[in-house]
């Protein structure tokens, strides 16, 4: 196969193609500089579909065939994003900050021997990311600005400069109004011709921002089309997909009257993700979210089963009390008194355990219902009671309360 046939693939993001292209080319008789010529597009193939290690393993093999390779600048930079993705792909707890100083390394031979080198914005576009990876964004964004004064090839790099600034100005400065202005301009110079996986990610950036700003509508427009996007790019967006589906999500379920389409949108999270084999606090998080829709539409039995995988994601839950009050409150809507007289019970006694007292008098009053309602008057009077005796003196339905209270004490 030519060189420019490889080429060609790479341009169309065929990864697959290339791959198995570059695979044949090996596999016949070549010189050690077609070979590390081959290495090098298989090394480029790899480093795309995420697969970092087997990148720096080629290059090493190339570094062994023809040393001399190492002294052009787009090798150099070929190895240096491989150490740098191998960091950001590694598993929780097992990045090894070696590979960023390694990275860091190289770009900066660059910068120091290739001064006229043509795709420098970008090797200072990475050295921002590495100083972003150590919290140092005081670093990153003079390098970040750099990027955008230097000549570079890669057609979207100013798009993810004014990415990645406006990420500083939101989770590092809380400028908000800069952080909008750089997203919106990362938003207006991202070229229609590439991958629109980054533009997922900077939609859904920039929805965060409106959200904090308090602008809902169109928090939620930003999150929608990030979910349009994400929808139209492919299975390799899966993760954009995810992120995306959980933020419009999140949101719709502040909308009155949007519970169903939060529900569409979270269940499609849930169906793309992976499910956690453990504690999971975003599993958690989406379940919690799902029950109060469910319960805000009278689906009282996808209520409970929702509250309880909340729970079950996250033991630890810090308003673990309040999704047991959920759940035996839905138990109560369904008419089950017996299982919301349960419920409560469990989550008193877990109390008594932990030797905590509760204080949400809704609580009690729950069980003052469904014990009223199963005709046991005396539990009733001793349940109303500890909600009067919990209540704020402005708490909503004391004067419910006190009626079922006396109406429990006649009846006892």
């Amino acid at each position: 196969m030519h060189i420019d046939s490889l080429d060609d693939l790479l341009a169309r993001h065929e990864i697959k193609k290339a791959e198995i292209a570059i695979a044949k080319l090996l596999r016949t008789e070549l010189s050690n500089q077609e070979r590390a010529g081959a290495l090098i597009y298989r090394a480029r193939v790899r480093l795309l579909s995420a697969r970092p290690d087997d990148a720096i393993n080629d290059l090493m093999e190339v570094q062994a065939l023809q040393p001399e390779y190492f002294n052009q600048p787009e090798i150099i930079e070929l190895l240096g994003d491989s150490y740098l993705a191998r960091f950001e792909l590694a598993t929780v707890g097992f990045a090894d900050r070696n590979d960023t100083l390694q990275a860091q390394n190289l770009y900066h031979r660059i910068l120091n021997d290739f001064p006229d080198y043509m795709n420098q914005g970008w090797v200072y576009y990475q050295l921002g990311r590495i100083a972003l990876t150590d919290n140092l964004h005081t670093q990153a964004e003079p390098y970040f600005q750099q990027a955008l004064m230097t000549p570079s090839h890669v057609p979207a790099l100013t798009a993810y400069c004014y990415e990645r600034l406006g990420f500083i100005a939101f989770y590092e400065k809380r400028d908000l109004n800069q952080a909008l202005g750089f997203l919106d301009k990362a938003i207006h110079t991202y070229p229609a011709s590439e991958n629109p996986v980054r533009l997922v990610q900077i939609h859904i950036l920039r929805s965060r921002v409106l959200r904090e700003r308090q602008e809902y509508k169109q928090a939620l427009a930003a999150a929608e089309k990030a979910v349009s996007i994400a929808l139209n790019s492919g299975v390799e967006n899966r993760a954009g997909l995810a992120e995306a589906l959980l933020t419009a999500g999140e949101m719709l379920a502040d909308f009155e009257g949007r519970e169903r389409d939060a529900i569409h949108y979270l269940q499609q999270f849930l169906q793309i993700s992976r499910t956690p084999l453990g504690v999971d606090v975003t599993w958690s998080r989406v379940h919690e979210i799902l029950g109060d829709a469910y319960s805000k539409l009278m689906q009282h039995d996808l209520a409970i089963e929702a509250y309880e995988a909340a729970l079950q994601y996250n033991p630890y839950h810090p308003w673990e009390m309040s999704l047991h009050y959920r759940i035996a409150r839905s138990y109560y809507h369904q008419s089950d008194y017996a299982n919301a007289v349960a419920a409560i019970e469990r989550l008193v006694a877990a109390a008594e355990a932990e030797g905590e007292q509760i204080q949400d008098y809704r609580i009690y009053d729950v069980l003052g219902n469904a014990q009223f309602a199963l005709g046991h008057y005396a539990e009733a009077v001793a349940a109303y009671q500890k909600a009067l005796e919990t209540a704020p003196a402005n708490a909503e339905g004391l004067d419910k309360i006190r009626k079922y209270h006396e109406f429990a004490q006649e009846l006892s």
